[in-house]
């Protein structure tokens, strides 16, 4: 035998399959949470530094605006950057722009230093230098001073925002001047760590800092401790704007980042990974431990069945194995387990009662009515008898251990019944039960080929009818209408009120099957109706006859041809309600 396919084999393989799947999913559940997390930490950071870059942007416009109007319309300017004016003339030119400056430099905060400087003169003037790089007023003074001694480098500083360094700084310097004279210039300077005031105090996780990069994707601000060893960003990543991950060494990086449209810089937040997925590592380690759980439980979980499961399984594969070598002494013992109690309660029943069954020839008098009825009740199927050991055989060698049970449950019951109803009439309810285990077996039996569908409502579960008046059709379309060429044949059994002079209930068996002739219909219908052999609907037979000595007149049996192809039987009684 294939050790694969025991019990507690496939019992290992269940659990596996059921477990590893979980695993994964869990493993790409957290892989999922690291990227939605990962994005949503960007998708904020980002929407933080558009806002601060468009800012600055705005504010860089504005400057450049504010200084080309200087430029364009104040006399002061024009007269600034005339030679050969008088000393109070200069003075007062000069004292009015520094004035303007000054104010502007309260106004706009991102600047550090407004400037004029006159070329007939060569003299400059400007504002106090603040903010982050205060200390460099006059390393700053003399930068700007020697850049008008050469007229090459002004132009480049002339229209658009320029990334300058002055000593171990980094600046933004930006000219204007009147385009035909080029006489006089005003000038703004930022320092670049000004420019990450709106962020510097911004509330990230330990590591993480605000960068100020150039184009070809240097830092250019002063960054903060933990980012101190990044000097550099890939250039492609900071062209765009985005996110991208950033490796440190052994660490990574998630930087968020815009490009600047006014000036050649772009503004990025570094976070690092750990610290944003500080709580998901240790959901990852949990998944990573979770395989070793899993085993331990297990171990534990084939130890407590094998006990509980495997043990009486066994047992119960061993006794059939014996009765089927012939020894029908064998019995099972008593199980503590409930459910084990009564299969192995209802296993030796059955075991008693095929010790006592005897398979013998119906008597002559097979006609004769009452001896009809009691053959009915006690009659068994040699074949389907036959057929169900074989299916239980079958099931018991494949080691489906559930159908096993499953199967034999319906044979018990169904022979039960067939051996143990005395009474003429019983419950529809107690009838259906019956024909339920019978159709269960064939159900094992065919399988796909075989379905089979019991629709009645509740309130006529207690109706009273003969015993066993039912059956015989549900058998007759098993075994004279069963086709499995057009699969899968289906039978149904239906049951409904019908309203008259007397309130009647109207039994349907219907089938697809091999269905039958008008002539064999025509004669099925017939009132004088009878068989010429034992094997030839002597159930049919035994019905009519039993539902004219029960009911007379008022019961009605008609056989019709089923529209989809097959029968239908139609059986209409009396309601008639049994006592609680």
């Amino acid at each position: 035998m294939n050790k694969w396919n025991t019990l507690g084999s496939r019992f290992i393989l269940l659990f596996c399959a059921i477990t590893i799947p979980l695993l994964i999913i869990l493993f790409l559940v957290g892989s999922y949470a690291k990227s939605v997390v990962l994005t949503q930490v960007a998708n904020s950071y980002q929407n933080l530094v558009n806002s601060n870059l468009n800012m600055i942007d705005r504010s860089l416009e504005d400057i450049t605006t504010n200084m080309v109007d200087i430029v364009n319309n104040s006399d002061e300017f024009q007269r600034f950057g005339q030679p050969g004016l008088t000393d109070s003339d200069y003075y007062f030119a000069q004292m009015e722009l520094i004035h303007r400056n000054t104010t502007y430099q309260s106004y706009y905060h991102t600047v550090d230093m407004f400037f004029v400087y006159s070329m007939p003169n060569a003299a400059l003037y400007s504002t106090n230098l603040v903010g982050a790089a205060s200390g460099y007023y006059e390393p700053v003074r003399a930068w700007i001073d020697s850049s008008f001694q050469r007229p090459d480098m002004l132009k480049q500083y002339l229209y658009k925002w320029s990334v300058i360094r002055i000593k171990d700084q980094y600046f933004l310097y930006r000219l204007v001047s009147d385009d035909l004279t080029n006489n006089a210039y005003i000038g703004a300077i930022i320092n670049i760590n000004s420019l990450k005031t709106p962020l510097g105090n911004l509330d990230v996780k330990g590591g993480a800092g605000v960068l100020i990069v150039g184009d070809d994707g240097s830092v250019l601000s002063n960054p903060s401790a933990p980012l101190s060893t990044i000097t550099k960003l890939p250039p492609d990543n900071i062209k765009a704007t985005g996110s991208f991950t950033v490796e440190d060494g052994a660490s990574k990086l998630l930087a968020v980042n815009k490009h600047s449209g006014t000036a050649g810089i772009s503004y990025a937040v570094v976070v690092p990974n750990s610290e944003l997925l500080s709580g998901l590592s240790r959901f990852q380690a949990v998944i990573n431990f979770l395989p070793l759980l899993v085993f331990a439980i297990l171990v534990l979980y084939l130890f407590i069945f094998r006990n509980i499961l495997f043990n009486p399984i066994r047992h119960l594969l061993g006794a059939i194995r014996r009765i089927k070598e012939g020894d029908m002494s064998t019995r099972l013992p008593n199980s503590q387990i409930a459910e084990f109690a009564i299969i192995n309660h209802t296993f030796n029943n059955m075991v008693e009662e095929i010790t006592h069954l005897k398979i013998d020839v119906y008597e002559e008098n097979l006609r004769a009515q009452q001896a009809e009825l009691k053959h009915l009740q006690t009659q068994i199927n040699p074949h389907f008898f036959l057929n169900t050991m074989n299916i239980i055989f079958q099931l018991a060698d494949l080691k489906r251990n559930e159908l096993v049970k499953k199967t034999v449950r319906h044979m018990v019951q169904y022979f039960r019944f067939s051996l143990r109803t005395k009474r003429d009439a019983i419950m529809l309810e107690q009838e259906l039960e019956h024909i339920r285990n019978y159709l269960e077996i064939q159900k094992m039996r065919f399988q796909d080929s075989f379905n089979f569908e019991i629709h009645v409502p509740d309130d006529l579960l207690r109706a009273k009818l003969p015993s066993l008046i039912v059956q015989p059709f549900v058998e007759n379309a098993m075994i004279h209408g069963m086709s499995v060429k057009n699969a899968p044949f289906i039978l149904q059994l239906s049951a409904r009120r019908v309203q008259g002079e007397q309130e009647m209930m109207e039994i349907a068996i219907e089938d697809n099957g091999k269905g039958m002739t008008a002539e064999k219909l025509a004669e099925l219908n017939d009132d004088g109706y009878a068989p010429d052999s034992e094997d030839n609907h002597i159930g049919i037979w035994n019905v009519k006859k039993r539902l004219t000595m029960q009911y007379g007149s008022k019961a009605e049996l008609g056989f019709y041809p089923n529209e989809r192809n097959g029968v239908r039987i139609r059986l209409l009684l009396p309601i008639d309600y049994a006592e609680e």
